[in-house]
């Protein structure tokens, strides 16, 4: 466990760390218990209500003394949640629209975040570094393996995904990537089978911003490559709970899809509010002014001010 906190991306433990040290504290690190899996949202037991504040790394605990910690679907930012991490992150319960936030001020940002990964091509996952073509107007399907009907995110999985989409696609191509980390075997396989029958259907391994610059409309059920997509003005469908919903289609049964289709084309613009807003108003982004004392106050909410900890 040593070792954890010393790997890529978890700089925001780092920075809890040396935070808690500064007060005189201790950050102390440890497995989860065995009882606790994806989908686990509380325990029965009173194991939590010891005086320590418990941060849990990709979870969604929803109990007294607990925060859930994750990447937001972009390097350098942050959940910090009484709630849960990306699907089920307080986020979800937040009302947005886009005159909440002045165009002019979510411009720049939202030009910061097109550099940084859409002009870029860079993304949370390794990705191709040589540009591939793919179909203009393609439907683009991103798979994720088991993680969301684990977490009870969805009722779909990947491939009837894939068998609703093309039920109502029509004769548009069907862009198909799997997931970098969560790729299984049976699904590949699915797929592949799905491929040979409906020539409609295109495997790809391509960089996702190659394919989310020239396809009409980004489907998953929940995966943050959606949040790339809006970098792209590229709409997006969902299949699950996901907490970026303000700027997609969620389809809530099968045979939705064309009616999905036809709302998410038909959508304008808002991006860069929302990007801004989600980002910028609802996370913790690394390195940003103030990021300690907004740390502070989430912490404070969850009942520990720092005049909880020693030297506070």
């Amino acid at each position: 466990m040593e070792g954890y906190t010393k790997g890529q991306g978890l700089e925001l433990f780092r920075i809890i760390e040396r935070m808690l040290a500064e007060t005189g504290s201790e950050a102390e690190k440890r497995a989860k218990d065995p009882d606790i899996r994806i989908g686990t949202q509380q325990v029965a037991d009173g194991r939590f209500a010891d005086g320590n504040l418990h941060i849990f790394s990709d979870h969604h605990m929803k109990m007294p003394n607990v925060l859930n910690a994750a990447s937001a679907y972009l390097p350098g930012f942050w959940h910090l949640d009484p709630k849960g991490i990306r699907s089920y992150s307080s986020i979800a319960d937040r009302p947005f629209s886009p005159d909440m936030v002045p165009f002019k001020y979510a411009k720049r940002f939202y030009g910061r975040l097109q550099h940084q990964f859409r002009d870029k091509r860079r993304s949370r996952y390794g990705q191709m570094k040589d540009r591939t073509e793919v179909p203009d107007g393609a439907i683009a399907v991103f798979f994720q393996g088991r993680y969301p009907l684990d977490a009870g995110a969805t009722t779909f999985s990947d491939i009837e995904v894939l068998k609703d989409v093309l039920g109502g696609a029509g004769s548009r191509p069907v862009l198909v990537k799997p997931h970098p980390l969560t790729a299984d075997i049976d699904s590949l396989t699915a797929l592949l089978e799905i491929a040979a029958q409906d020539a409609r259907v295109i495997p790809t391994q391509a960089n996702v911003h190659d394919i989310l610059a020239a396809c009409c409309v980004c489907v998953s059920v929940n995966s943050g490559v959606a949040a790339e997509g809006f970098l792209h003005r590229t709409p997006a469908v969902f299949y699950g709970a996901t907490d970026l919903h303000h700027m997609g289609e969620t389809i809530a049964a099968p045979g939705q899809f064309d009616g999905a289709l036809e709302r998410a084309l038909a959508r304008t613009g808002g991006y860069a509010q929302f990007m801004t807003w989600y980002f910028r108003n609802n996370c913790l982004e690394i390195g940003a002014a103030g990021l300690e004392q907004k740390i502070w106050n989430i912490f404070a909410s969850a009942g520990f001010p720092p005049e909880r900890f020693a030297g506070g």
